[in-house]
């Protein structure tokens, strides 16, 4: 990771409180449902890699499932841990301080159907080592589940965002810039890009989305927090994810890929 530990202990607070704003609710649903869409049936046991304060790893060991959540930031994993025991959920959920590129040697059979990668590459430097390396966990036949930021939605979120119409021209040629979260520099890739890094990690892409295709782009705040205005924007991004060419232009795309059996 390009990025220290302790830069998401520091922040963990303001994480959180990100996590309850509607565009943060809209990219929970969206990657729930696709999820859904690719996962196999039955109880799974789940890899969360990078899965922090567990937002992803709660809902799923609710549905049933076991998740194993690696993060190198202590403070993000004492909340997920927290919450999971506060939901009675402890039994389904453990935690395991490490940093990604130590997954081979931390699991070193193949011991999960699903792996999950979300919101990491970015901060990555070397991205095919990572892709590597989640692989390797994975069982043949299982499920690689990526999100990362969208290097295509940089000109728009500069334009429509910060009024920036120079900033935008200039982002066509950049996929670096500083994030709002964490003061951190991250390097954003596109959908396509990171499907033809999979094959050299022993995996086929199978299936691309877009998350918030329109919501960054649209509206205020507050209109965004209105619950009639909300709901028109959950039908209106369902509609879009799955659609070229609206799909290339959301703030993060979701990759799915699965490990052949051979």
């Amino acid at each position: 990771m390009n990025v220290p530990a302790h830069v998401f202990d520091a922040n963990v607070e303001r994480w959180l409180a990100e996590q309850a704003q509607p565009w943060m609710q809209i990219k929970h649903m969206l990657t729930m449902g696709h999820l859904q869409q690719h996962m196999p049936s039955g109880a799974l046991h789940i890899l969360d890699a990078g899965g922090g304060s567990g937002t992803e790893a709660l809902p799923l060991a609710a549905a049933g499932h076991s998740v194993t959540i690696v993060d190198y930031s202590q403070a993000m994993l004492d909340h997920a841990s927290a919450q999971a025991q506060a939901a009675g959920l402890s039994a389904r959920i453990t935690t395991q301080l490490a940093a990604l590129d130590a997954l081979p040697a931390l699991f070193a059979q193949p011991a999960f159907d699903v792996v999950l990668c979300h919101n990491v590459l970015q901060y990555v430097a070397d991205v095919p080592a990572l892709l590597r390396a989640l692989a390797a966990p994975l069982k043949p036949g299982g499920l690689l589940s990526l999100i990362s930021a969208n290097r295509y939605a940089m000109p728009y979120r500069a334009a429509f965002m910060q009024g920036d119409l120079a900033a935008a021209q200039a982002k066509l040629d950049e996929r670096s810039e500083q994030v709002f979260m964490f003061p951190a520099t991250v390097t954003e890739y596109s959908a396509e890009e990171i499907g033809a890094l999979l094959a050299q990690a022993g995996c086929r892409h199978i299936a691309d989305y877009g998350i918030r295709c329109i919501t960054d782009y649209w509206g205020s705040n507050e209109q965004k927090r209105d619950p009639a205005t909300f709901a028109k924007l959950v039908a209106l991004e369902q509609a879009m994810a799955a659609r070229h060419p609206y799909k290339l232009l959301a703030r993060y795309f979701h990759l799915l890929a699965l490990k052949p059996t051979s």
